[in-house]
């Protein structure tokens, strides 16, 4: 990523939010803090790189300079699941209409484990398999005996609203992989009281009918005693604008109209069928490509989102700093874990103990500070709406 930094800008991005209470500061010796705050590492000598825009509107997404940009699909190009997500076909052979879209749907189950726990849980059934719901997903909890192809142990599924948490492990660390297959259910809400507070995740998410969410933008955190109403960079809910664009290392990740992710430097100008967008650092996957995440290597609690291939809303969270015997991870294995999930388009969001991830009522990934189990006040956050009343309620 290019350093496109001047001191006065750098002093103020110091006080950027995430977890920078936890944060060492930064030293003479080369070292940077973040442009969110959330970190502080030595910047790699000799890796800077300028990011290239695509001329083509208005499909413009940003690509590493030696690496050309390639068009994205139109929306109604969503390609079907292939290699070790590929549908099985014989397994399907002996099962029912019901069954058989219901597994063509959550395409990354094992038929033979999910079978199996259905048998053992017929109440998951008694609306048949358009309605399953399976909630296991609580700190409280401890998942299923349902796995995916890869191993993963599932922890929910709701049909109705085609969601499906994994639980997932990334350089060891816990993390929770939530797969929301509705892109069009998506949006970024603000909190109701910016500018002056922010709330939890879980707080927008409830009044907004919201099943499932997580952290969003950063925030100005000085001395660790922010409270998410001062909103970091440039955000888009509902077409509304909200915030200045974040500087030159930024980059905005817009939800259009189609329903598709697009990454784009933060100064460049917002395409106008954005919908939702927020900035933060450093983008990840592009065009189904890992990118160089730069110094964001330290273990530390992580919130990334993306889309796959499929047009899947792929929320990622991982616990570090000692929550739960977990320590976190660089960027670069929730990147991989991403990628094994087929991610097309993934954007870092505000990590530290900003990093939380909600689903119908609660927490399902632990805060890394013990006296903010719902998480910190955040000035917004990406809401996957439910389609039916009280949605985000528990279950």
């Amino acid at each position: 990523m290019k350093k496109a930094f001047f001191p006065a800008l750098l002093l103020s991005l110091a006080l950027l939010a995430g977890c920078s209470a936890d944060t060492p500061a930064a030293t003479s010796t080369g070292a940077e803090t973040t442009l969110a705050g959330t970190e502080t590492a030595a910047a790699p000598v000799g890796t800077e790189t300028t990011a290239a825009v695509s001329s083509e509107a208005p499909e413009t997404v940003i690509s590493s300079a030696a690496e050309a940009t390639e068009d994205a699909p139109e929306a109604t190009d969503w390609p079907e699941p292939t290699g070790v997500w590929a549908v099985e076909a014989e397994k399907l052979e002996k099962l029912t209409d019901e069954q058989k879209s219901f597994y063509r749907t959550f395409y990354e189950l094992d038929v033979d484990s999910a079978e199996a726990y259905f048998q053992d849980h017929p109440e998951t059934l008694e609306n048949g398999y358009p309605h399953v719901m399976v909630n296991e997903a609580g700190l409280k909890s401890k998942g299923t005996s349902i796995v995916t192809k890869l191993g993963e142990t599932v922890l929910a599924i709701d049909a109705e609203n085609q969601i499906l948490i994994i639980e997932v492990r990334c350089d060891g660390a816990r993390g929770v992989l939530a797969v929301a297959k509705r892109p069009e259910q998506l949006h970024l809400f603000l909190s109701e009281d910016l500018p002056r507070h922010g709330q939890t995740v879980g707080d927008i998410a409830s009044q907004h009918n919201g099943i499932l969410a997580m952290t969003g933008s950063g925030f100005i955190d000085e001395g660790g005693t922010g409270n998410g109403g001062n909103l970091v960079g440039w955000a888009m809910s509902g077409g509304k604008a909200y915030g200045d664009h974040g500087p030159g290392d930024f980059v905005r990740l817009e939800l259009r109209e189609d329903n598709r992710f697009y990454l784009k430097e933060a100064p460049e100008k917002v395409d106008p069928a954005t919908r939702d967008a927020m900035e933060f650092q450093p983008s990840m996957i592009i065009n189904g490509k890992g990118q160089d995440i730069g110094y964001w290597t330290d273990k530390n609690p992580r919130a990334c989102i993306g889309q796959s291939q499929r047009g899947e809303i792929l929320m990622l969270g991982v616990e570090g700093r000692g929550a739960g015997g977990s320590w976190g991870c660089s960027l670069a294995y929730c990147r991989e874990t991403l990628l094994q999930h087929d991610c097309l388009t993934a954007l870092n969001c505000d990590g530290g103990t900003t990093a939380i991830v909600w689903y119908r009522g609660e927490p399902i990934m632990r805060c890394s500070n013990a006296y903010t189990p719902q998480g910190r006040y955040l000035p917004d956050a990406w809401v996957y709406v439910g389609e039916t009343e009280d949605a985000s309620e528990n279950q």
